[in-house]
């Protein structure tokens, strides 16, 4: 129901439950409709600040033939992913954003978690691991 209608997710409560405007209760439960994709890591930029302890990837996906921007990520990305990423040139024609990127070979292809919505978005993105075995 929620794909066909392109629903964010559904709220569930207790048959019993009352509702009180402005509180939380365990009676009501939402459950959000999520999505994968799997995505080019293009890039990555340290985030986190002040000590830099994070980084968001630059995600790439094909269109048309060509590589575009697909938004970033940066929840479960860990600092060791980094390593096995090799250092190159922007692969974008206009590249998204500007900032302190290290653009990456598009050579490695990752699975991101979301939830879909009309915006053709990342919308709350998790990323969720990298392919060893898929090539780009």
């Amino acid at each position: 129901m929620t794909v066909e209608r392109e629903l964010e997710g559904v709220v569930a409560k207790k048959a019993s439950s009352l509702y009180h405007p402005g509180k939380r209760t365990k009676d009501w439960v939402k459950f959000k409709r999520m999505a994968d994709k799997d995505f080019v890591i293009c890039g990555y930029e340290h985030c986190g600040y002040p000590q830099g302890n994070m980084a968001s990837l630059i995600l790439g996906e094909y269109r048309e033939g060509q590589l575009q921007y697909a938004g970033t990520v940066t929840m479960g990305v860990r600092r060791e992913i980094l390593r096995l990423l090799k250092k190159g040139n922007c692969p974008f024609v206009n590249p998204p954003k500007e900032g302190n990127i290290v653009w990456c070979r598009p050579e490695r292809v990752c699975t991101v978690e979301y939830m879909p919505n009309t915006l053709d978005a990342l919308r709350q993105p998790v990323f969720k691991g990298i392919w060893d075995d898929v090539e780009v």
